[in-house]
């Protein structure tokens, strides 16, 4: 038999067994436990709400005190009067407007602001007018005793009754005889703010002269000095112009001012002082 060789080793390198990918890690789904509320403390929520409702048209929340800011003490009393009804209201079916205007009932405020809380505690907060002139009840009267109340003209503009005219030391306005029956409203020709307007200024120049103002009939309101001239300041327009005018006068020359019979500042620019 013939001797086998030996095999030589093969010069050519072993071939290396492909590296397997590792499989990617599994990611793990993230599951939210839903949270359920249990039925004792469902039960409590609806209790407590059903004691926020009960005690919300209770009326034990009614209104039972109330702070007043910006009135004199026979004005808190008279708000708090005008508030009773809603002590025996539920706090929840409180209206904010219908209170207010319960308190504006008093003409002498302007402006009134009220708050009131589920313990029946309620808060006032009013802002009160500022007469500056008095529609003059006097004209064509032989009884000149001042009546308990008047129409007054407050810094706002605004008209109104009060029962203090006896106290009134501000300029009264005559108005022409078609509007000494006004549905606390309309004078012919002016703005009503603009004859409030007038009435402050006057004061800056005249002081504590006695004076009233007249408004005819053409829409010429005027300025009547009881010892002193008749001031003609025309319509409303350039007001601050006219009263320039009388300030500086009234500023220099005062004693010869209030010796004149008549001045006339409708057109500013050519003022005339008449002995």
């Amino acid at each position: 038999m013939p001797s086998r060789r030996p095999s030589r080793p093969s010069s050519a390198p072993a071939k290396r067994a492909p590296r397997k990918r590792a499989a990617p890690a599994r990611r793990r789904k993230s599951t939210r436990r839903k949270v359920s509320i249990g039925w004792a403390a469902s039960l409590w929520i609806l209790a407590i709400l059903n004691l926020g409702v009960g005690l919300g048209f209770s009326t034990a929340t009614g209104l039972k005190s109330v702070t007043v800011q910006g009135a004199t003490a026979g004005e808190v009393k008279a708000i708090e009067k005008r508030l009773q009804p809603w002590a025996k209201i539920p706090w929840i079916r409180h209206s904010q407007e219908a209170m207010e205007t319960a308190v504006l009932a008093d003409n002498r405020l302007a402006k009134a602001t009220v708050t009131s809380n589920v313990f029946g505690r309620g808060a006032v907060v009013v802002t009160a007018r500022v007469p500056v002139a008095r529609i003059n009840p006097l004209k064509g009267e032989k009884d000149e005793k001042v009546p308990d109340s008047a129409i007054y003209l407050d810094d706002a503009g605004v008209l109104y009754r009060d029962y203090w005219a006896a106290e009134f030391a501000g300029p009264d306005l005559e108005v022409p005889a078609a509007a000494q029956g006004i549905q606390l409203g309309v004078i012919p020709g002016w703005s009503l703010l603009a004859v409030s307007k007038v009435a402050v200024k006057s004061r800056s120049f005249l002081g504590e002269l006695p004076y009233k103002l007249v408004l005819d009939e053409r829409s010429v309101i005027s300025l009547e000095l009881v010892d002193g001239p008749l001031i003609v300041l025309g319509t409303e327009s350039d007001l601050n112009e006219k009263f320039a005018v009388l300030e500086r006068a009234f500023r220099d020359e005062k004693d010869k001012v209030l010796g004149y019979k008549l001045i006339n500042v409708s057109a500013y620019e050519r003022p005339v002082f008449s002995p």
